[in-house]
Formats: structure tokens, C-alpha cells, sequence
């Protein structure tokens, strides 16, 4: 409430609000979840009234942004694909998200466009004080979550699911990584400090994700810091305890990551049907591989139509006992060669719009975020979660503002 006081561009205002909202409703997952209006959850209410207050918030000239006209693309073969599959349901719930998506995107572009990167930034880390604050709690009261077979455990503040309550810590991780230096106190310090929180979430595919922006937050602290002349013996040295930082994950991590060696070293002998795979083989990467193996030979086994349109939107829920684990698959299954291609063609729009952001560093920074991000897909579904598509949402609303004239306040 005080930082919303201090608050006078409304567009910042709705964004703070809206997460603020979402993080409190599922950290109280054990009523918020619960049907209570139609079949919809407090939850999913508080999703939809994001979505309607964004669309009213929001000035018309955001809905024109050619900036979106890919997005559009990919909205439009989701809308094809559930109509042609008869998926109203599922369709339903994906466009929601996506809504969700880009009202929060819109907002964050709008918000750039009047008040500096300083002031945005600085005002996003509020919302992340409860999600962060219960983490912390869950440490020091001992309340984990213990889901792995090999006996580690997730401290996730008592949310419902690592998967989503990582990427609420990636969110935090890439807006403190975006602030410049000297924003706030104590920056490098709790940047670290929210990649180690991001290790006791224990969720593997999200460590890789923000890799990439660890090291150019790194780098960029360093470059910073030393005249030109010193860069390189400051780089070099400081390297050391990075590197023995890095051994010493990596040894600690090693059987958490091993399957991912396993994977890429047997490569040839896992692309089969599911019906020829051994029990062992099942077990591989928490059995990723299998389910892949479910969801690419159902696809292929389709006629040309849904081939090409797909399955239909959340057409697994019911048919497969777990989703994909990998956005790409699924967005293949679901939405066919053509969704697959309008969302690689999104991903890569990003790509090449981040490096024309007018700051060289935060271009980079948002470059790396989007590739993270894409890494991550390749074992999990980031955007299936309203969390993951809030930090997609930030990542995208900061890419279109990139070099973009300051609007007026009339215009606003």
C-alpha cells in the first residue's frame, strides 16, 4: 500500500496490484483452489478480473502495437485449432492466460514508456516481498516439500508446486538482474542471495534458466566497477570463484542433472514408440522421455488437418496422465506445424528485438532472458503456469519499450 501510494502511472500501478494478487491468492492455495462460482476457483477469478480490468486500463493504441501482430499470429491458430478440435473448454483457459499475458505486457510496455527503467524495476521487486518472505519462513521453520526420489527436498514457502513458485523466484531473479547498479541497496547481495533461494526450490529446469543472466550480471557488476585497463586480470581472477562455485553445485547437483547426460548421450535409442520402452527407460529424466515419446507419436499418428492445427488447446488433459513436460512438444500437439512455428517465430522476434534496446547491457540482459527461458522449455512448460507467463510478460513489455520515444502524459 505505501509503494502503490507513491505510485502516479497507473499502468505500474495495475502491474504491482496484479501481482501482488497473484502471489497472495496461491499462497493461500488451500482455499484459493477450490471451486466456489461455476467451477472457478478464487484463483482463476482473480486471473479473469485481471485480464477484464487490464482491457479497461489499458489505452486503445496498445491493441494496435504492430509489436504484438506475431503474438496475434500465435493467438490466432490457438483459436483455429480449439475451434476445429471443438476444445471450447481448453480454449478457454489458454486464451485467459494469454490475456493474462498481454495485459501485463501492454501495462509494463505503457509503464516504460512514461517513468524510467530505475522506477519501474524498483517498484516490480514489491510484489515479490510475500512469495520471497515465506520462502525464507519455510527455511528457518524447517517446512519443506519433498517430491524427488533421491530424498532433497523443496523449500517453496508452502505454495502449492515447485514449478510455479520457481518461476515467481526466476521473475525476481531477472528484475533485480534488469536494475541498474546502485539502484538499491545492497543489490549484488541480494541477487545472489535469490539464486540461492532459487537452489532450495530445487527445481532443475528453472536453475538453467537463469544462468545466463547470472553471468551477465556478473560481468556487467565487474566491467563496471574497473577502468578499461584492469578488465581483463579483474575477469580472470574473479573467475576462479566462480569457476569453484560452479564445481561445487556441480558435484552437489550431479545426480540431479545426470539424466540430462543420459539423454543427450542415448539420444538415437530414445526416439521410439512408448510401447518399446523398458522400465528403466521409462524412469529417464523423472520420465520426460516416455511422456514425450506419448504425446509426438499420438501427433504423428494424425491426419494431415491436425497435423497441421493440432490437437486443440489442454486436448492431453484427460488422454495423458501428466502434461508434456516440454513446451515444444506440447505446443506441437496442441496447435500443430503451424503453432509450433508461430511460437518459435515469437521467441526469436524477441531474440532480435532485445539487442535494439537503446541500453546495450539491459538489451543483453533481456536477450538472455528470453534464450533462458526457451531453454527451459525444452524440460518443462514455464508458460503453462500464470507465473511463467508473468515473467514472459515482463520480459516482452521491456523488449517493445526498448528505444521507443517517451509518451506524453495526454497521450498515456
Amino acid at each position: 500500500m505505501k509503494t502503490c501510494k507513491k505510485i502516479a502511472n497507473k499502468y505500474l500501478l495495475f502491474v504491482v496490484v496484479a501481482l501482488w494478487l497473484r502471489f497472495t491468492l496461491s499462497a493461500f492455495h488451500q482455499i484459493t483452489y477450490d471451486p466456489i462460482i461455476a467451477g472457478f476457483s478464487l484463483n482463476a477469478l482473480g486471473s479473469i478480473s485481471v485480464v477484464l480490468l487490464g482491457i479497461l486500463v489499458l489505452p486503445n493504441l496498445t491493441f494496435r502495437l504492430r509489436q504484438y501482430l506475431v503474438f496475434y499470429a500465435f493467438f490466432s491458430i490457438i483459436i483455429v485449432s480449439g475451434l476445429v478440435n471443438s476444445e471450447i473448454k481448453g480454449l478457454i483457459n489458454v486464451l485467459v492466460k494469454w490475456g493474462y499475458f498481454f495485459v501485463l505486457s501492454a501495462a509494463i510496455f505503457m509503464s516504460l514508456r512514461l517513468q524510467s527503467n530505475k522506477i519501474v524495476f524498483k517498484a516490480l521487486l514489491v510484489p515479490f516481498l510475500l512469495p520471497v518472505s515465506l520462502q525464507v519462513l519455510s527455511v528457518f521453520l524447517g517446512e519443506v516439500k519433498a517430491t524427488e526420489n533421491d530424498g532433497s527436498a523443496s523449500y517453496i514457502g508452502g505454495y502449492n508446486h515447485e514449478a510455479a513458485f520457481s518461476m515467481i523466484i526466476v521473475g525476481f531473479i531477472l528484475v533485480m538482474g534488469w536494475l541498474e547498479r546502485k539502484t538499491i541497496r545492497f543489490h549484488a547481495p541480494l541477487f545472489f542471495g535469490a539464486l540461492f533461494m532459487l537452489l532450495l526450490v530445487n527445481y532443475r529446469t528453472a536453475m538453467l534458466a537463469v544462468l545466463p543472466v547470472m553471468l551477465i550480471f556478473i560481468l556487467t557488476m565487474l566491467s563496471e566497477r574497473f577502468e578499461s585497463k584492469y578488465k581483463l586480470p579483474i575477469l580472470v581472477f574473479a573467475s576462479i570463484p566462480i569457476v569453484m562455485l560452479g564445481l561445487i553445485l556441480s558435484s552437489s547437483l550431479a545426480e540431479r542433472f545426470s539424466d540430462i547426460s543420459i539423454v543427450i548421450n542415448n539420444i538415437d535409442g530414445l526416439i521410439k514408440a512408448p510401447v518399446y520402452f523398458t522400465e528403466a527407460e521409462k524412469d529417464i529424466f523423472s520420465a520426460r522421455v516416455y511422456l514425450w515419446s506419448q504425446y509426438l507419436t499420438a501427433f504423428f499418428s494424425a491426419d494431415f488437418l491436425h497435423r497441421m492445427v493440432g490437437m486443440g488447446p489442454e486436448h492431453w488433459d484427460g488422454l495423458f496422465s501428466h502434461y508434456a513436460h516440454n513446451a515444444y512438444v506440447s505446443y506441437i500437439y496442441e496447435y500443430g506445424y503451424l503453432g509450433i512455428t508461430a511460437f518459435l517465430s515469437v521467441n526469436i522476434y524477441l531474440l532480435k528485438q532485445a539487442l535494439k534496446n537503446r541500453s546495450k547491457v539491459l538489451g543483453q540482459k533481456l536477450f538472455f532472458s528470453v534464450l533462458g527461458l526457451m531453454v527451459m522449455s525444452l524440460s518443462t512448460m514455464p508458460l503453462w503456469n500464470i507465473e511463467g507467463l508473468i515473467c514472459y510478460a515482463l520480459i516482452a513489455g521491456t523488449i517493445f519499450a526498448k528505444g521507443q520515444p517517451p509518451l506524453t502524459r495526454e497521450v498515456a
